[in-house]
C-alpha cells in the first residue's frame, strides 16, 4: 500500500525493520544472545508496528547504555511484552497509542519495563494475570507472556520473571527482572 501511495520512504523503512526482524527470528544459533541484541529486536518489533498502526502508536525507548556487553539473555523474552501491548492495548483503535520501554542494570540485576497507555486493562485483569504469573512454571500455558515468565524462572530462578501492574500513564505496565543465581 506504501508503494502504491508513493510513500516510498516508509516502504524503505519498513523493509529494512522486516529484515531485521525476519533475521533474529530465524537465524540459527545459540539460545542466549547479547542483551543489546534482544533489546534491538523488540525495538524493531515496535518499529514495524508503529508503521502498521498508521503511526497512530508511538513508542519511547531509553537507549540502554548501563547493561554490560557482556550479559546474554534468551532470546525472545521482551519481543512478546511488546507484542502483547499492541494486541491488546488499543486493540479498541479509539485512541493514540504509547508504548515506554525502559532498561536499568543495577548490582547485578536486569529490568526491562514496558508500559502502555491504553485503557483496556483493569484492575482485576491484571490481579488475575499476577495469579497466572505466580503460578508454578510447571503449569501448562501457551501465551506469550507466561511463556517469558516461565523460561525466565526456570533459567534464573523464582526471584526472576514477570510482574504486572498498572501504569503511571495508564495501561499495564510489565516489569521483566532477570537476577541471575550466583
Amino acid at each position: 500500500m506504501m508503494c502504491k501511495v508513493g510513500d516510498s520512504d516508509s516502504a524503505a523503512e519498513l523493509s529494512q525493520r522486516l529484515g531485521s526482524y525476519y533475521q533474529y527470528i530465524t537465524r540459527s544459533g545459540a539460545d542466549e544472545v547479547p542483551f543489546d541484541k534482544e533489546y534491538r529486536h523488540a525495538l524493531d518489533y515496535c518499529d514495524i508496528q508503529c508503521i502498521r498502526f498508521s503511526n497512530r502508536v508511538h513508542f519511547e525507548y531509553e537507549e540502554q547504555t548501563e547493561v554490560p556487553a557482556t550479559i546474554t539473555v534468551p532470546r525472545l523474552i521482551i519481543q512478546p511484552i511488546v507484542e502483547n501491548v499492541f494486541e491488546h492495548a488499543f486493540e479498541d483503535g479509539m485512541m493514540e497509542g504509547k508504548v515506554y520501554i525502559r532498561t536499568e542494570y543495577r548490582e547485578g540485576k536486569l529490568c526491562v519495563t514496558v508500559e502502555d497507555n491504553g485503557n483496556l486493562a483493569t484492575d482485576a485483569m491484571i490481579e488475575q494475570l499476577n495469579t497466572k504469573l505466580a503460578r508454578d512454571s510447571k503449569s501448562i500455558e501457551n501465551t506469550g507472556l507466561i511463556n517469558v515468565n516461565n523460561r525466565l524462572k526456570l533459567k534464573y530462578g523464582p526471584e526472576s520473571g514477570l510482574t504486572a501492574s498498572r501504569s503511571m500513564h495508564g495501561g499495564l505496565k510489565i516489569n521483566l527482572t532477570i537476577i541471575p543465581e550466583t
